[in-house]
């Protein structure tokens, strides 16, 4: 699977959990909380991707301004940011890859393992994307050029959907699951 397929008609849904109740569900929303601190700070990387882009484009003569400290700062921002937001997404994914899916595999039905399993492999396209941004961003710092830019303006631009699908996909799933099988976030 790559990011090309994550298509919401393709994922399979967990079925009703008989016995879950509003609780569990109010328990199960706090995935969202977490999530949306993640989207916050895609929001902060998309935002400094936007600036350098800005300074670049507002440039008379391109070339000579790629070669300016102001604008390898941002780039150099922008390359510190993503790397500090990708090691915590991937962070986020290990620990319900080692910590939260197993428990809810163990205890759930075979339509939730379906979704678990589904949500595991959006984690690897998640990380292959992560992998291809950081590739991107050190192409950036070895050659500031435009062209390196937007390698990495469209990568992230990718990661930012998948992720922001991937995240309303796992929190409709789980929201049951998570609280009635004890899951603490």
């Amino acid at each position: 699977m790559d990011a090309t397929h994550l298509d919401d008609r393709d994922r399979p849904r967990s079925p009703p959990i008989p016995g879950a109740t509003a609780d569990h569900r109010r328990i199960g929303r706090k995935l969202r909380l977490i999530h949306e601190m993640h989207v916050a700070a895609l929001d902060e990387t998309m935002e400094m991707m936007t600036r350098v882009e800005s300074g670049e484009l507002e440039a008379h003569r391109l070339a000579a301004q790629v070669d300016t400290m102001e604008l390898t700062g941002n780039i150099r921002k922008f390359g510190n940011l993503c790397g500090r937001e990708c090691q915590f997404l991937d962070f986020h994914h290990t620990a319900e890859d080692n910590e939260i899916f197993p428990v809810l595999y163990r205890n759930g039905s075979e339509g939730l393992k379906r979704v678990i399993d589904r949500l595991s492999l959006e984690h690897q396209v998640v990380h292959q994307l992560l992998e291809r941004l950081a590739d991107d961003v050190n192409g950036i710092q070895l050659d500031p050029t435009p062209r390196t830019f937007a390698m990495a303006r469209a990568t992230f631009a990718r990661l930012y959907d998948v992720v922001l699908s991937h995240f309303a996909y796992e929190e409709t799933e789980l929201e049951e699951a998570l609280g009635y099988h004890g899951v603490v976030l």
